[in-house]
């Protein structure tokens, strides 16, 4: 929010227009006139007025900012923000906003350390709480926000990972379904598919931490190592050399003619999460797809 809000700051209100001239600010601009409460520490290349009052001065070092048509402010300038440039703009925000009350919460870990559940974190997905966590819910029974298939687009992309896209958009046919059923059973897993019948992200992915429900509850994912506050891990190899040798030309070429600089290696999966079977190894895979040999 912090980021929207100094981000869009001179954007609009008229191309001619100033502060000074208009006393309306550009939308979605941090206010100002407000007084800082005590409590919120402001370093002293910040002024504020006597009074604790934030004004253009205490975010701007550009003279007289308030005078100049919002259009003619160059944002470049080192002291646009006092104190910049910054790589991050939340970093600018951070010189007066506590950082630890802006971060988005992982609620994909639920436990806290005593392995108590926080419930908060459910509710983000869930309309309730479901406390009985050895009871298997239906899946009519889990109270979901939103429907299962844009549920996790609240908070994650859409083609987060190589080949999220084709997947979300493919419809098992009759074989692949009957090997589905067949990899269930198998393994004592569900692999859920869209009121469509499309594949969707809760298909691979087990969205609960382990621990959150029982182990033998086909809803809980099968890779237990999980380190939810890293995600997922690579480690080296030794064909990253290889590889990187071999796409060399081809993303120079690409790089000449985008302008940008491109880098491809090549690493294996250390360790994994939220998945209903490891796929490092292909298990998760050969859940639904059959090769020929």
């Amino acid at each position: 929010m912090l980021l929207w809000l100094l981000g869009t700051a001179i954007t609009a209100a008229g191309a001619e227009d100033s502060y000074a001239t208009t006393k309306k600010l550009p939308p979605l601009h941090h206010v100002i006139g407000v007084v800082l409460p005590e409590e919120m520490k402001t370093p002293k290349r910040l002024p504020l007025r006597e009074d604790r009052e934030l004004r253009c001065p205490t975010c701007h070092g550009v003279e007289d900012i308030d005078k100049v048509p919002y259009r003619r402010i160059d944002r470049s300038l080192p002291d646009f923000l006092r104190g910049g440039p910054y790589d991050k703009l939340e970093t600018f925000c951070y010189e007066c906003h506590e950082e630890d009350k802006f971060k988005r919460p992982n609620i994909h870990i639920m436990l806290d350390k005593n392995g108590k559940l926080q419930e908060e974190h459910c509710t983000y997905c869930h309309e309730e709480v479901h406390r009985e966590r050895d009871r298997p819910l239906r899946a009519a029974d889990y109270r979901l926000r939103l429907p299962p298939e844009n549920l996790c687009y609240g908070c994650h992309l859409k083609t987060p990972h190589f080949n999220a896209l084709e997947h979300q958009e493919s419809k098992p046919d009759a074989r692949m379904k009957l090997h589905m059923q067949d990899s269930k059973t198998r393994y004592g897993i569900i692999l859920p598919l869209s009121r469509e019948g499309k594949v969707m992200c809760p298909t691979c992915h087990a969205p609960h931490q382990p621990g959150v429900i029982d182990a033998l509850n086909p809803a809980a994912g099968r890779v237990a190592d999980a380190d939810l506050e890293t995600g997922v891990s690579y480690r080296e190899h030794p064909w990253d050399a290889v590889v990187r040798e071999d796409k060399k030309a081809r993303l120079e070429n690409l790089s000449e003619q985008s302008g940008q600089r491109f880098e491809l290696g090549y690493r294996r999966i250390d360790k994994e999460v939220l998945l209903r079977l490891p796929a490092k190894n292909g298990e998760l895979c050969l859940a639904c797809h059959q090769f020929d040999e």
